[in-house]
């Protein structure tokens, strides 16, 4: 497991590659799947003068099992909006959806009222099903998943596209010795500090004065 100083000096390494001096890593707040890095400005640290401090980026998370880091928009940042993205893309962990609702719906409608009632309810819930496709996805929903063309026709329904928005960005892959792949490099996006996927020797960040 990654513990909070590894997770707060990697993000450091980065900040000092790309920024040095400009930026210290602030703080790391525990979550149940990374560390959720908080930075600013050497100035700001230095000062407390409101007039240095950095707005408009969001913190990096650090993978509590792979070392992975991550960067997290502004607007993602808002919320926590970032999870569901990394809950599904990035550690692909099963997540309920408005789908699971509507099978356990399903289900207890089968098992007390019959087939035609199913039926009757999945047109309700999805009517871009037909009633063939809708007698068939109930058929096969009373002894396991439905097929899959007429599962995404569901999903499409009821369940809405992620915002891209809130997705996250990787600035460093999984360290080798966890069995991952090599860091990769990515392009920094508009208005974005870029960040590289290096290793420099640690040293505890200081509150001096910014490098020019």
């Amino acid at each position: 497991m990654i513990e909070r100083e590894f997770a707060m000096r990697t993000v450091q390494e980065i900040l000092d590659h790309e920024n040095p001096g400009r930026l210290l890593v602030t703080g790391a707040e525990e979550h149940e799947l990374v560390w959720i890095v908080s930075f600013q400005s050497a100035e700001f640290v230095r000062s407390g003068d409101y007039r240095d401090f950095f707005v408009g980026h969001g913190p990096y998370v650090v993978d509590r099992v792979d070392g992975s880091v991550h960067a997290v928009g502004s607007a993602a940042a808002l919320n926590r909006e970032w999870e569901h993205d990394y809950r599904t893309r990035i550690r692909r962990l099963p997540v309920r959806t408005a789908v699971d609702a509507l099978h356990e719906e399903l289900c207890a409608t089968l098992a007390v009222h019959g087939r035609i009632p199913a039926i009757r309810l999945l047109r309700t819930r999805v009517p871009a099903l037909s009633p063939t496709q809708a007698a068939t996805y109930t058929t096969a929903l009373h002894s396991g998943p439905p097929p899959a063309p007429l599962a995404a026709i569901a999903t499409k329904a009821l369940v809405p596209e992620p915002n891209p928005v809130h997705r996250v960005r990787t600035v460093r892959a999984a360290r080798p010795e966890a069995g991952a792949t090599q860091p990769t490099h990515h392009s920094p996006q508009p208005g974005q500090l870029r960040s590289v996927a290096v290793h420099l020797p640690w040293r505890p960040p200081t509150a001096g004065p910014a490098t020019p």
